[in-house]
């Protein structure tokens, strides 16, 4: 049993998150992925679970959580450059996530963080995140990288939901919400819709252009690296599927991520986030 129960403001945030008929702002988002501390200790905290139709956990809400926690024990001063994490069991939507974190080193200019979050005892997920404190020195970035030259400007693509209205019917009832306009705070664009009953072989790469629907905390780069960490667990399995003749929603089949890496790049107001799956092992990058 958890030793603390999620703040109001996070329990608000769940029932907007699985509302159908009202608009999900980001800023329920936001609060969605915060987590709040547990009382009798300072490296331990609560996240409220949310079901968006799956019956399962998101997993970019734990490993969005799992960042929340560890950005409160480093302070302000220092920003995320990696994380990488293993999935070890299905979270249940139905219950809180406790994230217990241990601060492997802390220097003047790097720190390490170790967190584990379970529920009712059991893990669910294991991640270490490496941060940095804001530093002048050597610096680059080649561009937007290998997989996203040349793809289309994302005010010249439709929206998901754009993508999806036509096919609605194709959707099961219990996640037709999350695929709708108004229930995700979420602008994406994807460069290329593949459905996920298709079953036709494509290279597995895919490219999405990501960004909040409404203004995010001016100058809070935290809140911008969970959100970003939130939804690169998005396209991740479907990406996966592409070079074999079978399709995500394909009833017999079951899939799963088992380990997940993200490294942080300098913040934006637009974000292009191509996955490119290697192998069935499901890795994936994000510039």
């Amino acid at each position: 049993m958890l030793s603390a129960r999620a703040a109001p403001s996070l329990v608000r945030a769940a029932r907007l998150c699985t509302a159908a008929t009202r608009r999900v702002t980001a800023d329920a988002l936001v609060r969605h992925v915060d987590v709040s501390p547990v009382a009798e200790t300072s490296t331990a905290f609560v996240g409220r679970s949310v079901d968006l139709g799956w019956g399962r956990v998101y997993g970019g809400q734990t490993m969005a959580q799992a960042l929340a926690a560890c950005q409160k024990l480093v302070g302000g001063d220092f920003s995320v450059h990696q994380l990488s994490c293993h999935f070890l069991r299905g979270g249940d939507v139905s219950a809180d996530i406790r994230f217990d974190c241990e601060v492997l080193s802390h220097g003047r200019s790097f720190s390490a963080i170790a967190v584990r979050a379970s529920q009712e005892g059991a893990p669910i997920l294991a991640m270490t995140a490496s941060f940095q404190r804001a530093e002048r020195g050597l610096e680059h970035q080649d561009g937007l990288g290998p997989l996203a030259r040349g793809l289309p400007a994302p005010e010249d693509l439709p929206t998901l939901a754009d993508r999806f209205a036509p096919h609605l019917a194709k959707v099961p009832p219990r996640l037709r919400q999350l695929y709708s306009a108004e229930a995700n705070p979420l602008d994406l664009r994807p460069c290329e819709f593949v459905a996920p009953w298709d079953e036709s072989v494509r290279a597995p790469r895919q490219a999405v252009w990501v960004r909040a629907k409404d203004p995010l905390p001016p100058g809070d780069e935290a809140v911008h690296q969970r959100l970003l960490t939130y939804f690169t667990d998005w396209a991740l399995l479907g990406t996966a599927l592409q070079p074999h003749p079978t399709a995500m929603w394909r009833r017999e089949l079951q899939a799963a991520s088992l380990s997940h890496s993200v490294t942080r790049s300098p913040p934006s107001d637009g974000r292009i986030c191509p996955c490119h799956v290697r192998n069935r092992a499901m890795s994936k990058t994000c510039p």
